[in-house]
Order: C-alpha cells, then sequence, then structure tokens
C-alpha cells in the first residue's frame, strides 16, 4: 500500500493521508501520556532514551541506536522520574513531538543527536516527510549534539537556523572492542571490505567494479561484502552483476552482522571501501580505522572530517543536493594500489586517529558534561 500511495499522491497529501491514519494510535498514545506524572529532580542526570534501545526481531540494534548502548552503559535508561530525554534523529521513537512536548512540560530537559537530513538526491520530493518532524523535534532541544560539522551544515540549511546550544560530538567506538589483534592479514592478497547497510545500489555495484578492475589489472583481490542489502531488488541485482563482472568467485557474502562479531570482519581486511556519497557521520569507516584497516571513500559529507589525511585516502566527487555522485572504479582501484604499498603504515595511522578523535570515553566526558549542566538547572 505505502509504494502505492507513493506513486500516486503528492509527498504533501501523502504526509497528511498517513498522520490521519495515525490518528487513533497517535490519541491513545497522548491518553496514556495525560495519566501520566514525572516528578524529576535537579542534580544526577537520570536519562530516558524514549525506548530507542530495544533490537529488531533479530537481535540486532541498528544505525542511530548504536551509539545509545555507549550512553546507557554510563547512564541506564530511566522510565520514572527522568530529567533529561535523549533523542537521535536517526532513530526517533513514534510519536517523538507528542513525547517531548508532555516530558518537556513536566520540567525534563531535552537533547537532541543531529545526524543527518532529507535532501533531494536521497529522497526526492519526500523530503519533508523526514524533515518536517525532525525540524519540530530540533527546534525543541534545550541542547544539540551535531555529530559532524556536515550534520549541523545540513541542518541549518534544511531545517533552519536554532540559537539552541549546541556543540559536535563525532560517533566513537570502543576502542577495547574495535582494535587491531593477532597477525595482520597477509598483503600478498588485497583483502577489501564493504560493511554496514546498505540502502543505496551504487555503494555496493561501484565496489564490485573495482574488485573487477582491480582483477582486470591482475592485482590479486578478495572482497568481504558484509551486511544488509536495502534497495529494492538488491539481492537478483548483486547476484546479476557478479555474474557479468566476473567475479563471483572473488566475493564472500556476510550477512546482517552483531557488534560483538564486528570487529572480527574488519581485522580480516586491508582496506574498508566506502563510497557513500554525502555520509553525514558514518560508523562504519570509525570502526575500521579503529581495527587498523584504512578507508577509501568520496570527499563528501562528513567523511573529511572522519578520515582526514591518516586514515586513509578520499577521491573527489562533484558537490550536489540534487544527484548522488561517487568515485570511479578506476579511482577507487588507483588508490587501493596505492595504500597497499604502505598499508602498514596507514594501518598504523588508522588506528591512532580513531583512538585521538573517536574513543568512547571521550564521547561519554562530553555528555557527561552537558547532562551535568543540564540537570542541576
Amino acid at each position: 500500500m505505502s509504494s502505492l500511495l507513493d506513486t500516486i499522491l503528492p509527498a504533501r497529501v501523502r504526509s497528511k493521508f498517513w498522520r490521519l491514519l495515525e490518528f487513533p494510535e497517535r490519541r491513545r498514545f497522548r491518553q496514556q501520556l495525560s495519566r501520566l506524572t514525572l516528578s524529576p529532580q535537579r542534580g544526577k542526570p537520570m536519562v530516558n532514551y524514549g525506548d530507542a534501545l530495544a533490537p529488531d526481531s533479530a537481535g540486532l540494534v541498528h544505525g542511530g541506536r548504536v551509539k545509545l548502548l555507549h550512553l546507557a552503559e554510563e547512564f541506564p535508561e530511566i522510565r520514572a522520574d527522568f530529567n533529561l530525554l535523549y533523542l537521535v534523529s536517526s532513530a526517533p521513537p513514534k510519536f517523538a513531538i507528542e513525547l517531548v512536548d508532555w516530558a518537556k512540560a513536566q520540567g525534563v530537559k531535552f537533547v537532541w543527536n543531529q545526524n543527518g537530513v532529507a535532501y533531494p538526491a536521497w529522497y526526492g520530493d519526500r523530503g519533508e516527510e523526514i524533515n518536517g518532524p525532525m525540524r519540530a523535534l530540533r527546534e525543541r532541544a534545550d541542547y544539540i549534539f551535531n555529530q559532524s560539522a556536515f550534520c549541523e551544515a545540513c541542518a541549518g540549511r534544511f531545517l533552519g537556523k536554532v540559537i539552541t546550544p549546541a556543540e559536535i560530538a563525532f560517533n566513537c567506538v570502543d576502542m577495547a572492542h574495535f582494535r587491531p589483534e593477532g597477525e595482520a592479514p597477509d598483503t600478498k592478497v588485497c583483502q577489501l571490505l564493504a560493511a554496514g547497510s546498505h540502502h543505496e545500489s551504487y555503494r555496493v555495484l561501484s565496489v564490485l567494479e573495482t574488485v573487477a578492475e582491480l582483477q582486470r589489472r591482475k592485482f590479486p583481490v578478495r572482497l568481504h561484502l558484509a551486511g544488509r542489502l536495502l534497495w529494492p531488488g538488491a539481492e537478483a541485482e548483486v547476484t546479476q552483476a557478479l555474474r557479468d563482472l566476473g567475479i563471483a568467485e572473488l566475493v564472500q557474502r556476510i550477512p546482517a552482522y552483531k557488534q560483538e562479531e564486528a570487529p572480527a570482519i574488519y581485522r580480516s581486511a586491508h582496506i574498508l571501501l566506502h563510497p557513500k556519497y554525502q555520509d553525514p557521520c558514518p560508523t562504519v569507516p570509525i570502526e575500521a580505522m579503529a581495527c587498523g584497516v584504512p578507508v577509501i571513500g568520496s570527499a563528501s559529507g562528513g567523511m573529511p572530517e572522519l578520515v582526514g589525511d591518516d586514515g586513509g585516502t578520499l577521491l573527489e566527487v562533484p558537490q550536489s543536493w540534487e544527484k548522488n555522485y561517487w568515485p570511479a572504479a578506476t579511482a577507487m582501484a588507483d588508490a587501493v594500489q596505492m595504500i597497499m604499498t604502505l598499508w602498514p603504515s596507514y594501518r598504523a595511522s588508522a588506528r591512532v586517529r580513531a583512538v585521538t578523535r573517536f574513543s568512547k570515553e571521550n564521547w561519554l566526558a562530553q555528555h557527561r558534561r552537558v547532562f551535568e549542566m543540564l540537570a542541576a538547572a
């Protein structure tokens, strides 16, 4: 039904239609909230995450919710008499606006973690379906953590300016969990990795074309393709591409994986290929660098802030909000061969960059400082 409506209804009409369908459930939610009373105390931070910590049906926690696991270690979720509500833009709970309005009316301070926004190349004319609620939530925030300077700039462009206190808090990883371990993989055969949740076909197909280009150059290479393929018809398209490019025997598929499984996947690789365009603040490149795996990606979005000059190499692409761009397979193949000639050095510098800039301890310290300030106000 959803895909049919997408084709026959304009974006604004479609949004109103879904809100109408949700009205009975939304009204029940408001009624449930109206029967609850909070007594938030000043002093110690008592944090609620809007019930966003629950894993999916496969026991996996994806995307924006992963960072909440780190916070919950130090600030376990409080369901009664919390004084702080913390939400992430990429994983808001259902009826988040109603939840925020109710909590703020009870004296709770609202902290907003801003990831990327919807723009035409990604979401077409449906951008306001994402940006509208996001804008409303961001405007209600008492404090904003932007995941990168790029995220901050995008929010200003597509959501509007706000005067809310804010700072940049890059996504973090646990450096004790994501670290080099054991012997480095043998460099006689280059082991590439593409990982994460793959929502766009180009993100995977460009990597497969890079493998084919390296094979054409007779450069020994293998690829681990890890994570979910999420665009329509993805399985069939990837299977056909592997057949057409003649590289099926060079590619190993790894399905959706849990956080505890991720380090071993990274450690088996020499290089992460991450060609996603305008990626705001992806965690996958940070996890890779923490494991000593340099990154090849596009010089767009938040990637220059994350990878820099010492975490790998980024390839120039046109800058646009209307169309997606990604590096050519020949350019990525050149970068692979260059990094492999200096791989031990890149491996060491990637790890140093990750530890210096993206440690969980530093990220938690940022949040602790802000939480204590807001809880005491």
